[in-house]
């Protein structure tokens, strides 16, 4: 294992150039930044180790032990002589230097003290090998334990990590110094590991659930149960005008009621384990229709098998929109200040669009009208009759508003549908296909209104209801030369932006209001 430090890198990097045979000390000492005397010792040493130790020389924690020099005193003078006696005498291999030095100092009592006398004697014994070759740490690892230290070894958790490198180095005979430098555990911790190892085996590293305290548990079990009585009672009860529990409200309110006090992060934490979280509320898109399935399954029939010379049509008003300054998302620098929209401001006109959108070539057929009402309805329902007469059949889509389903509406298209009116001015058949009560939000027409509010309508400012108009066309147009010229990628590009895809699903919704409103909620319409 390289070492971490800096100095020892640098070591490290003389030992590769020396092994590698690109050993020069002059630039060598420039990189590494150091002195040239440096690098000769190491080179001096790098030479011993290649011819006493060659296996050793790629081990880079291994150097060769050179004993410090002592220059000759009285005191060691008089102290060597007398140790091969005093080794002999003890008997015990290795001996005890605490009992050589008790003995020393009755022959010499104003000898070394015990840390200097420890010191020579330790030299002594390694030049004289009278030191005993060190054992390793740990003998044996069962396989299946081996490969069970091989999987923590590979896991992501720190401590399997350090447990299972330990006992291998151990395995392998590093000292606990060398162990300790490769896995960053202590001196105390790593003997206790290959004690637990030693002891219970690879079942002593299991973490033992800690004991709980009874008296805590209760009382957190107390709090959770008058937390519930206080969240199945309306904050009024407790002379808070709120219809509806705050964390801040509750802690207040609990602190007031029980005796226990709490603070506003451990009443949250109980509220999390309770399973309680704020959440909002949701608008239900639902219909009440009783033939709801089978109006469904009917307009799905028909877009199944729509014949080649047959169109269906989602039909819808858009508006009325008034035109004045309106606000919207849009791209700003972070040093400006957001577009202010005054909250009252006089209406320049109102805008009414019917339009009709044909779902097999996601055309839009749309008019500009006065009103909403039955005679705007027949007026756009003549508009598509002429310009599709060389179909057989239109289907037309629509809501349940009242104009939809008026006796003069039906009558207009009794009169289309008549045999001899549709032999003299060769019209197609009209058939309608009414969507069920309450479920605008399937009216396909409604995502190609919320691309165009976003689009032309949002962050706009017309100085009247013809430039209002004209962008309207204008984005119509686009579309729809898109739409033409791309019939398999609707809905992708900038005059396509439709909040949902526009096409006919029943689990889909088509209108979305928050596309149709500007900024701070204001909605386009007057």
């Amino acid at each position: 294992m390289r070492p971490a430090n800096r100095y020892k890198v640098k070591v490290s990097n003389i030992r590769d150039r020396f092994i590698a045979n690109t050993f020069n000390s002059r630039e060598l000492a420039e990189e590494l930044k150091v002195s040239r005397s440096m690098i000769w010792r190491y080179q001096k040493e790098f030479t011993l180790i290649k011819e006493k130790y060659p296996d050793k020389l790629t081990d880079y924690s291994f150097f060769v032990h050179k004993a410090k020099y002592r220059r000759p005193t009285p005191l060691y003078d008089q102290v060597i002589p007398l140790l091969p006696a005093l080794v002999e005498q003890a008997g015990a291999y290795p001996p005890q230097i605490k009992s050589l030095w008790t003995r020393y100092r009755k022959i010499c009592p104003d000898g070394y003290a015990y840390v200097s006398f420890k010191e020579v004697f330790q030299q002594w014994a390694a030049a004289n090998d009278l030191v005993k070759p060190q054992e390793n740490l740990l003998t044996y690892i069962a396989p299946a334990d081996l490969l069970t230290l091989n999987r923590w070894r590979h896991s992501n958790i720190h401590r399997s990590w350090q447990i299972a490198t330990s006992l291998k180095a151990a395995l392998a005979g590093l000292r606990l110094s060398q162990i300790m430098l490769k896995t960053e555990a202590t001196g105390l911790t790593i003997p206790t590991w290959l004690d637990t190892f030693k002891r219970e085996g690879l079942a002593g590293f299991t973490r033992k659930p800690l004991a709980r305290n009874k008296e805590a548990v209760s009382r957190v079990k107390l709090r959770q149960e008058n937390l519930l009585k206080l969240l199945h009672e309306t904050p009024k009860l407790h002379g808070l005008n709120r219809t509806s529990w705050s964390i801040i409200a509750l802690t207040e309110v609990f602190n007031r009621v029980y005796d226990a006090k709490v603070c506003y992060q451990s009443l949250r934490d109980a509220l999390k384990k309770l399973g309680y979280k704020r959440q909002k509320s949701r608008d239900l898109l639902t219909s009440q229709d009783p033939k709801f399935r089978e109006k469904i399954s009917k307009i799905q029939h028909i877009l199944q098998h729509l014949g080649p010379k047959e169109k269906f049509f989602s039909i819808d008003e858009y508006g009325p929109v008034g035109i004045r300054l309106r606000g919207g998302t849009t791209l700003k620098h972070v040093s400006e200040l957001p577009s202010i929209v005054p909250q009252n401001q006089k209406c320049k006109g109102v805008i009414i669009c019917s339009a009709a959108l044909e779902l097999a070539t996601n055309q839009v057929t749309h008019f500009y009208s006065p009103k909403k009402n039955t005679f705007e309805t027949i007026k756009l329902i003549d508009l598509l009759v002429e310009k599709y007469k060389d179909q057989e059949c239109l289907y037309l889509c629509w809501d349940a508003a009242s104009w939809h389903s008026s006796k003069i509406l039906l009558y207009h298209i009794e009169d289309i549908n008549h045999q001899d009116y549709r032999n003299v001015y060769h019209t197609p058949e009209v058939k309608i296909v009414p969507l069920p009560t309450c479920t605008q939000f399937l009216n396909v027409i409604e995502s190609v209104f919320a691309g165009l509010a976003k689009t032309v309508m949002h962050n706009s400012d017309y100085e009247n209801i013809e430039a209002g108009k004209k962008a309207v066309d204008l984005y119509f147009e686009a579309r729809n030369k898109h739409y033409l010229e791309n019939p398999k990628h609707a809905g992708n590009k900038i005059w396509g932006k439709e909040v949902v895809a526009p096409k006919f699903s029943e689990t889909q919704q088509c209108k979305v209001t928050s596309a149709l409103q500007g900024r701070a909620g204001k909605p386009l319409r007057k």
